[in-house]
């Protein structure tokens, strides 16, 4: 997967998961995650996968995928390289050069109780894991978002 199909991925889990009012609001998104675009890129990709402005029912309009658009975010599976737990409340995830912020926001995006926040480089996520949920607990909310990582687990 090349670094554009990483980003029209970020972007197609940001319009699904979160509320995009515009293409500048959209743009600060993807800089929260590490992707810097232009304007122009950003509406060539926005075509790309025809996401298309709403109405929101409050007077303003959202982006919205159509019902039928195959999610990206599946290829990133053989991105994941291992995940391993290297303390009671950090598991380290590893990825091919490229994709860790792409994964990050995968999982960021879930809100997963147990996690408390990732930290990504560019092969290289760290998860930070809240008090009180065992490794157990951990792997199972992992493994039930993110069916592509149950076999990637290391010493466990």
């Amino acid at each position: 997967m090349n670094s554009k199909q990483n980003r029209i991925s970020l972007i197609c889990q940001i319009i699904e998961n979160d509320t995009v009012r515009s293409q500048n609001d959209l743009i600060e998104k993807l800089g929260q995650h590490g992707i810097n675009l232009t304007q122009a890129s950003l509406s060539r990709y926005l075509k790309e996968i025809k996401a298309s402005r709403i109405p929101d029912g409050f007077g303003g309009y959202i982006y919205k995928l159509p019902p039928n658009t195959t999610r990206q975010t599946s290829v990133l599976s053989n991105e994941v390289i291992s995940v391993e737990f290297v303390s009671s409340n950090m598991v380290v995830l590893k990825t091919l050069s490229g994709y860790a912020n792409a994964v990050s926001a995968q999982i960021d995006s879930k809100s997963l109780t147990p996690i408390a926040g990732t930290i990504s480089g560019d092969d290289t996520i760290l998860i930070i894991i809240r008090d009180g949920y065992s490794r157990t607990q951990v792997k199972e909310y992992l493994i039930s978002e993110f069916q592509y990582i149950k076999n990637k687990f290391i010493n466990e």
